[in-house]
C-alpha cells in the first residue's frame, strides 16, 4: 500500500484547521493562543465532540449568536473558553462561536485521538485544504485502481492455469 494513501496518525498530532466564520471575533491572543499551543482531549469527550482543556480562549467582546448548521470538524467555542470540536454524532445546528473547521483531510486522524491525548493546530488556506483533500482523494482511486488490477490479475493467473 502506498504511504501516501494513509492519513498521518500519530501521537500528539497536529491538526491543521481553516478560520471559522467568527474567527476574527475572537481576541488575538486567543486566536495565537489556539494555533501556538497543545489541547488536551478530556474525558467528557464522546462521538458529539472533542471536549479540549488548554488555554481558555474568548471573543474581543461578548456577542449573541443564532444556530446555523455545523458539521464533522466544527470548533465551537463556549462561554466557558474551552473549545468543543464537533465529530460524527454532532447536532447538526450549533449556536456557539466557531473559530476553526478542521481541514477534511484531517478528521481521520482526529477520529483516532482518545481522552486524555493532545493536539495542537495549524492554520492553513481554505485552498490549501481543497487541494490537500483532492490529493488525498486522488490517492485513495490510485488504490482502489491497484486493488482491482491485483484481483484482475489473480483472474488472468487461474484461468491460464486451468487451461
Amino acid at each position: 500500500m502506498r504511504r501516501e494513501a494513509l492519513p498521518p496518525y500519530r501521537e500528539d498530532p497536529v491538526l491543521r484547521y481553516v478560520p471559522g466564520r467568527e474567527y476574527d471575533a475572537f481576541s488575538a491572543d486567543s486566536r495565537t493562543r489556539f494555533g501556538c499551543s497543545r489541547f488536551l482531549v478530556t474525558s467528557r469527550s464522546d462521538r458529539m465532540g472533542y471536549r479540549l482543556d488548554g488555554p481558555l480562549l474568548a471573543l474581543s467582546e461578548p456577542a449573541e449568536s443564532i444556530s446555523e448548521p455545523v458539521t464533522a470538524g466544527t470548533v465551537q467555542v463556549p462561554p466557558d473558553g474551552r473549545p468543543i470540536i464537533l465529530m460524527a454524532d454532532r447536532q447538526t445546528t450549533g449556536g456557539y462561536p466557531k473559530l476553526a473547521q478542521i481541514a477534511e483531510v484531517d478528521l481521520p486522524v482526529l477520529a483516532q485521538v482518545k481522552p486524555g491525548d493532545t493536539l495542537a493546530f495549524r492554520q492553513i488556506s481554505r485552498a490549501e485544504a481543497e487541494t490537500l483533500l483532492l490529493q488525498r482523494e486522488a490517492e485513495l482511486r490510485k488504490l482502489a485502481l491497484s486493488i482491482e488490477l491485483k484481483q484482475n490479475e489473480g483472474e488472468v493467473h487461474s484461468c491460464i492455469l486451468s487451461t
